[in-house]
């Protein structure tokens, strides 16, 4: 139940349900934690920012990679760094949607680290969304 109520308040995007999402985010069961990083995302609040960016050291990779998710729909240059941090994660879905926030936020301080994970990424999937996400900062794609 708990989940669905933090999925929908995340969807109606209240500013007064944040403090509970925040709360949730913290949870100990991994699947409130994840539910509420989702709504983190979907909110676009500068707190739910912040909030992803702490939580990219969750050590459930889905939980990450819902972090991440939401820092790259935010539009929020802020989390640039962070994100560039997790292009060497060792959840290949996790690197994955790094590189892939990296395009949409149009990260040109990311380009050298994509350039150079593209060397040496060993997963093939990995690889195109690096391709793709460069293409996407240098302007001539999108994602």
């Amino acid at each position: 139940m708990r989940t669905y109520i933090l999925q929908a308040l995340g969807k109606i995007g209240d500013e007064s349900a944040i403090p509970v999402i925040l709360d949730a985010a913290g949870d100990s069961n991994s699947t409130i934690r994840r539910f509420a990083v989702s709504a983190l995302g979907d909110l676009g609040d500068a707190r739910a920012t912040d909030a992803l960016i702490a939580t990219l050291d969750d050590t459930e990779a889905d939980i990450r990679v819902a972090a991440v998710m939401g820092l790259g729909e935010s539009g929020d240059r802020r989390a640039n760094d962070a994100l560039m941090a997790l292009l060497d994660d060792k959840d290949s879905a996790v690197r994955t949607q790094a590189v892939i926030a990296l395009g949409h936020l149009g990260s040109d301080q990311a380009l050298p680290l994509l350039n150079q994970m593209m060397n040496v990424e060993s997963n093939e999937w990995v690889r195109r969304y690096i391709s793709q996400a460069i293409r996407e900062i240098e302007g001539g794609c999108c994602l």
